[in-house]
């Protein structure tokens, strides 16, 4: 490997680009020149994507004050007459059942998101539409005014309408501290419109057992207001810097690289790559998925979706390499679900960081927090960890998932609305 290599790109990587945008297909193409300049081919290949369209989004406080409140529209939630509904404010927290028992004809403030089971809960009681946050109290005067556009992940029997924005935290308890009785929330939108989001995959064929696949995948997207440059640039550059090992040292199983599109929006590459590749999936022994690694701070995780003795072994492999691994067994949110979900084993690797370390999904996530050593060292290891696996004599990995997925699996379907 090159020293510093990964860093070197992940200074070109580090920019917004939000699923669907003109600015990830351009880091698509980034990541495809990338490939090609070490002799290896990679394609994009496209996926829709939901991209409901507000036309119009409004909240105010109508009574004991009259005040205009900043909001975003919530994609796909439902939408108000051209008026607006006006009706009293509850206050829910984060939507416990202890808070719900009265918020018939109101519209609900819940500072604890709108999952789909809160949602379900919610419209059963006759609520009328929804407020959810992001971000915190503590955000600098720039980040206090920005809040993003997100849509529901719903269930697919989910037809309710149930209209919900969003605001920053901060406002929320400008709101809060304004007592308000009575609210109007205003949204209009297309909430069926699709838009394009896209995979890159890259392919290094085997030479003794080309049937038999370890696929290595990482998202490449980021969220709005972030250059997404340790979420998940790093995760991008690390398997970038293991396809190079393999271009030079031609693998034994075949490796196949997938840089997923659309991760922050609810791991929809992933999942759009498991469709799209059904008929293959049989083939891929193991999903090596990273997300978040190389940060200056923090503790790295393993996370296992596969038998535990591929867990066991890669903890092993860290104390020969002096790294230390904390380990989870389960599904993570992030794109070795999909593959787990598609009932192919699958592990992922992350960095931890210490409360008030780097931060992801702001205007904080910058390249000032990844370390090019910490990253060089990361990429060493999970080089060396793969070629185990790639170049074992037989495959080592067994096909049965663990009980913690197969518990597991359906409600994080049900949770990301995956079909």
């Amino acid at each position: 490997m090159n020293k510093h290599s990964a860093y070197r790109f992940l200074e070109k990587l580090a920019f917004e680009r939000v699923s669907g945008s003109e600015k990830e297909l351009e880091a698509a193409h980034l990541l495809v020149d990338e490939c090609r300049s070490m002799g290896v081919d990679a394609v994009i290949e496209p996926f829709s994507i939901p991209a409901p369209a507000v036309t119009d989004v409004r909240l105010e406080i109508t009574s004991p004050i009259q005040q205009e409140i900043y909001c975003t529209g919530v994609g796909r939630t439902g939408q108000t007459p051209e008026e607006g509904i006006e009706a009293p404010f509850v206050y829910i927290y984060g939507g416990e059942d202890e808070y719900i028992t009265d918020v018939k004809g109101k519209i609900v403030l819940s500072t604890g998101g709108m999952k789909p089971e809160l949602r379900k809960k919610l419209v059963e009681a006759g609520a009328l539409g929804y407020i959810t946050t992001w971000g915190g109290y503590y955000d600098d005067e720039t980040m206090k005014t920005q809040v993003p556009h997100r849509f529901a992940r719903l269930p697919k029997d989910d037809t309710s309408n149930f209209p919900g924005v969003m605001i920053n935290l901060y406002t929320a308890k400008q709101l809060l501290q304004a007592h308000p009785e009575t609210v109007r929330l205003v949204l209009r939108q297309d909430k069926d419109a699709k838009g394009e989001s896209r995979n890159v995959v890259a392919e290094i064929r085997g030479t003794q057992k080309p049937e038999e696949v370890v696929l290595f995948s990482a998202h490449y997207d980021s969220v709005e207001f972030s250059n997404g440059a340790w979420d998940n640039g790093t995760g991008s550059v690390t398997i970038m810097e293991i396809l190079r090992y393999y271009a030079a040292n031609p693998p034994k199983r075949t490796v196949r690289f997938v840089w997923c599109g659309s991760e922050e929006i609810g791991l929809m590459g992933s999942w759009a790559y498991c469709k799209q590749h059904a008929d293959e999936l049989k083939n891929i022994i193991l999903n090596i998925n990273f997300d978040m690694t190389g940060v200056l701070m923090g503790n790295n995780g393993m996370f296992g979706s596969c038998d535990k003795s591929v867990i066991d072994y890669g903890v092993f492999m860290g104390k020969v390499h002096g790294i230390h691994f904390q380990t989870r067994m389960g599904l993570m949110p992030s794109d070795s679900t999909s593959f787990a979900c598609s009932d192919v084993p699958a592990m992922s690797f992350g960095t931890m960081t210490p409360k008030g370390g780097a931060e992801i999904h702001s205007r904080r996530d910058t390249i000032d927090n990844v370390d090019p050593d910490e990253l060089d060292q990361i990429c060493a290891f999970a080089t060396a960890f793969s070629a185990e696996i790639v170049n074992a004599k037989i495959n080592v990995v067994p096909r049965a998932l663990p009980k913690e997925v197969t518990d597991e699996k359906e409600k994080m379907k049900t949770l990301l609305g995956l079909e």
